[in-house]
């Protein structure tokens, strides 16, 4: 039977979740994110790993929090190494959608734990896996869009300087285009020259 493990975090902690595959709560359990909370979560996930099959899956969900999932996350990542673990990090958007749908009125960090376990009991993560995906590397996926939303901002305000030089100085925007594209008189000196051997 698939275990889902539903992560709830907060700051400085994390609640989970533990559903088997009819959605019975099988353990609940409030760890600090500090290195004795790390190696109980290990311990933890160790044990569930033994309890699951080899046709079974070990799943464990998470929603972006914006930063603070990347401790257990990291920890997860070195886990799955070990066991036959499957991490996904969520987006919170889908995450919501699915507790409107279920009619979750409540918010409390266990019941968002519960609700991610019944998320990835659903299925929802090979159903929205555009949305969804295994992170093994956040850092470097926030990196590479980190960069290009930084060229992009450096390429419109270098668009926006040049269209405020041509509106308030045009005979420096003129200049600048001489710097750079040899036109008139300095073609035919060029070309004079070339012909010269220079």
């Amino acid at each position: 039977m698939n275990l889902c493990v539903g992560v709830d975090i907060s700051k400085g902690y994390a609640d989970f979740c533990v559903t088997d595959g009819d959605g019975n709560i099988r353990e609940e359990h409030q760890l600090d994110d500090t290195r004795p909370g790390h190696d109980r979560i290990r311990e933890l996930v160790q044990g569930w790993d033994r309890t699951v099959s080899s046709n079974e899956d070990l799943l464990v969900g998470m929603e972006a929090t914006g930063g603070m999932e990347r401790n257990w996350l990291h920890l997860f990542g070195q886990i799955a190494d070990e066991t036959d673990l499957e991490v996904y990090c969520i987006n919170p958007l889908i995450l919501r959608r699915f507790a409107e749908q279920r009619l979750h009125a409540g918010k409390t960090d266990r019941i968002s734990a519960r609700l991610m376990a019944d998320y990835l009991r659903s299925g929802g993560v090979e159903a929205n896996s555009e949305g969804t995906g295994k992170s093994p590397r956040p850092g470097l996926r926030t990196l590479s869009r980190k960069t290009k939303e930084l060229i992009g901002r450096a390429t419109e305000l270098k668009n926006e300087l040049h269209a405020l030089l041509q509106r308030v100085h045009p005979e420096l925007a003129l200049l600048r285009l001489r710097a750079h594209e040899p036109v008139g008189p300095e073609v035919n000196q060029t070309a004079s020259d070339a012909r010269r051997g220079r």
